[in-house]
């Protein structure tokens, strides 16, 4: 019944934002409740509830020093970042050891480099891959402060080197490149191509169109209705050949590797794969994801 209730009070935003001709955010929140209310959705003390955001400066303060002990403090310190930005700043000088490398990946993944010298230290010094966590680790899981749902921690390192955008995080993500291939766990794929879809470097478009062709890495696309025998067991191994070409093709492709792709799966009968690659396609190879 709550995902139901989610359900609709998601399709009865989008309705009214379709209706109103706005955004999301741009909709009538207390008339959105007001008939949530008037249906069960919700409790009339919603009509009353004050929002208690923005936070005061001392509990910003508080959530970035307690931020390694208790990461339910991160959507704090996330939804206040021009107030907890330099004061993350200020906690990663201060800090050492696990504490330091914590910061640090917080601050990566909000684009800010600060950390950067940090998070390329805990990549190199990592040989092989870690394993990925359950998706649904609790916070009893030994490392639950290190990792994300199905990501591992060189995972999340890897993902906040590449948010700082800085061309001196290229070598440690190409090394970690190098070290994948087609049994090795998806989670890894995932997080050294989106580190590199945010550095947008050239220099990492030859390596990745290497790894596209090499055994097991491509040819996932269903085009025919002849292969819906392979669509459902091939699920993955497609999002991942998808999500690699889309990052090659935004470090400038390789002899054409990755248009071709990409215009393969344009024609995927899996609708989602489809618009996908028309969505990569249409945006151009310029495109960069937004820090938002």
């Amino acid at each position: 019944p709550d995902v139901q209730n989610q359900g609709y009070a998601a399709g009865a935003a989008a309705a009214m934002a379709a209706r109103d001709k706005t955004g999301i955010r741009g909709i009538d929140v207390r008339a959105l409740q007001r008939h949530l209310v008037e249906i069960g959705n919700l409790p009339e003390s919603v009509l009353t509830d004050t929002d208690s955001h923005p936070l005061p400066p001392q509990r910003v303060a508080a959530a970035v020093e307690g931020l390694v002990d208790d990461y339910r403090n991160l959507a704090i310190v996330l939804g206040h970042r021009q107030a907890s930005l330099p004061l993350l700043q200020y906690a990663y000088q201060r800090a050492k050891g696990e504490k330091k490398l914590a910061y640090a990946k917080v601050l990566g993944m909000m684009g800010d480099d600060t950390g950067l010298e940090t998070l390329v230290a805990e990549v190199e010094r990592a040989e092989t891959w870690d394993k990925p966590p359950a998706w649904n680790i609790g916070g009893d899981y030994p490392e639950a402060t290190r990792v994300g749902w199905g990501m591992s921690h060189l995972d999340n390192m890897l993902v906040a080197l590449g948010r700082t955008g800085r061309a001196e995080a290229l070598p440690a993500v190409l090394a970690k490149l190098a070290m994948l291939e087609a049994k090795t766990s998806f989670s890894h794929h995932r997080a050294v191509y989106l580190a590199l879809e945010w550095l947008g470097d050239p220099q990492a478009a030859k390596p990745l169109a290497e790894l596209l062709h090499s055994p097991g890495m491509s040819g996932h696309a269903v085009t025919s209705i002849d292969q819906r025998a392979s669509s459902a067991p091939t699920r993955s191994q497609a999002t991942r050949e998808l999500i690699l070409a889309r990052t090659l093709y935004r470090c400038g492709d390789w002899q054409g590797a990755a248009e071709k792709t990409l215009e393969t799966y344009s024609r995927d009968l899996r609708g989602h794969f489809a618009r996908h690659a028309r969505a990569v396609l249409a945006a151009g190879r310029d495109h960069k994801p937004s820090h938002e």
